[in-house]
């Protein structure tokens, strides 16, 4: 049998052609990024060193900057000192910041601040051998995050669509409290959205009226507002949704203002008549976040 070799390339050039459609007609859904910085918190290089020496004096400085979406008050930022125990002297142990926190928009530089829990901390034993330390700040402050996305009210037409991911990459503010998904269903007549909030930084989260020195104190009471937060939903007449956590389980979205846990929250509408359209939702989710980081440092005989 003869081999053709232009029959060959006629049918390896249909091949591609039909390798390369295919892969058009599967478009890639995009793949949501989420910014879960807020106020990130980091020692002074040298303040304090990895070796402190007895008879000798150190700072302890830790640098704060506000890198997330929402503004940080006077005084609603909490930094506690802890595993010094009584190895070191003339230290503050709580710290609040004493400046502004703006939140960063665009090429405009967050909010920072120097926290100083010492200028003169300095080891008091008269130690036999070096001695290890671990020391640790916790930040406990008030923070929000905002979604802005928009659903189909209706059952869908060449207007909009109900099928698909509301949130994508620029829905949520910078915060370490996302809406992670946010999609809508027909049932009926009745349409759902449905929408995820997810812890995604490394803290945690409590409710906004938790009380920072109780919780740093280990208060039973304040420690059962973990993983919830307020929030409050902002769409049009008709909605309503179903929280977790609340002392009514509906309510108008008009005056919807709740506290829920962390996980899935319902809303729904009876839809009335064909005419579809676009209407802009907004979740604002209000919360204190709790965080910490750590050194290791040793004290030196004299």
């Amino acid at each position: 049998m003869k081999f053709d070799i232009n029959f060959f390339l006629v049918f390896l050039l249909l091949a591609v052609l039909v390798l390369a459609s295919g892969q058009m007609g599967c478009p890639q859904e995009e793949e949501v990024e989420f910014n879960t910085t807020a106020l990130i918190m980091n020692f002074v290089e040298n303040a304090p060193p990895n070796e402190l020496v007895t008879g000798l004096k150190y700072p302890i400085y830790v640098d704060i900057k506000n890198l997330g979406g929402y503004d940080v008050p006077k005084g609603a930022a909490h930094f506690y000192l802890s595993g010094i125990g009584d190895n070191l002297e003339n230290v503050q142990t709580h710290v609040q910041n004493v400046n502004f926190l703006n939140k960063r928009t665009g090429t405009q530089e967050g909010g920072q601040e120097r926290i100083s829990f010492a200028t003169e901390a300095e080891p008091w034993k008269t130690l036999p051998a070096p001695f290890n330390l671990n020391i640790q700040i916790d930040s406990c402050y008030s923070y929000a995050t905002i979604t802005q996305t928009s659903i189909c009210v209706g059952k869908g037409n060449t207007i909009c669509s109900i099928s698909g991911e509301k949130i994508e990459t620029g829905s949520n503010s910078a915060a370490p409290i996302q809406i992670s998904s946010l999609t809508e269903s027909m049932t009926g007549n009745k349409l759902f959205v449905t929408f995820r909030i997810e812890n995604k930084g490394l803290g945690e989260v409590y409710l906004p009226n938790t009380d920072c020195d109780k919780l740093q104190a280990q208060d039973i009471n304040e420690k059962l507002k973990q993983n919830q937060v307020e929030i409050s939903i902002r769409v049009e007449e008709g909605v309503t949704c179903r929280l977790q956590q609340s002392t009514e389980p509906y309510g108008t979205i008009d005056a919807l203002d709740g506290i829920t846990s962390i996980g899935q929250v319902t809303c729904q509408k009876v839809i009335e008549g064909a005419e579809s359209h676009l209407s802009p939702f907004e979740i604002v989710l209000s919360y204190k976040y709790r965080e910490k980081i750590s050194k290791s440092i040793t004290i030196l005989p004299e």
